[in-house]
């Protein structure tokens, strides 16, 4: 399986936030913007792997500022880090008013991916190519994530076992 560079998956989207978007005060519902982010990484995930894939996590998510109606959502994706089998997708959302063009951060979000075989399966992913300090920054950073999103699996596969109903 080839690696590939980071940029070959990237994606870029931009939504303007309609009225069956937001809620009672005219802002986009928090769940809507997910939506979105997931909706992107995915693309990403997708374009690096050309397999089937599923979302495995989703890393914290701190909304910043709010989204209005009639604003220009940018949500920009870019795979970070890769597993044998999964792929770590940075998604950053920015709002712009579509009237002035300012622009806001808004948030990101760091979601993980799982490749599938036709079992469904998890299976092998290219690997990375890092090109500029930036994307090995991005990496070392995504391996410390890794480390911890395994120990808090453990901890959740563990806590399920205990689960009844």
């Amino acid at each position: 399986m080839e690696s590939k560079k980071c940029g070959e998956s990237e994606v870029s989207l931009h939504r303007m936030v309609l009225p069956e978007d937001t809620n009672v005060f005219n802002g986009l519902y928090g769940g809507k913007l997910m939506e979105w982010m997931d909706n992107v990484a995915s693309i990403v995930a997708l374009k690096h792997s050309r397999k089937q894939c599923v979302t495995g996590s989703v890393d914290s998510i701190f909304f910043l500022s709010p989204i209005n109606l009639g604003d220009i959502v940018h949500l920009n994706g870019r795979i970070t880090y890769v597993t044998k089998e999964t792929m770590e997708v940075e998604i950053s959302v920015f709002s712009e008013n579509a009237l002035t063009g300012e622009m806001n951060f808004t948030t990101s979000a760091y979601l993980t991916y799982v490749a599938l075989d036709s079992n469904r399966k998890p299976t092998g992913v290219p690997g990375l190519i890092l090109e500029t300090d930036e994307e090995r920054a991005r990496w070392k950073e995504g391996e410390e994530r890794s480390a911890i999103r395994k120990k808090l699996l453990k901890q959740v596969r563990e806590r399920k076992s205990r689960m009844t109903l």
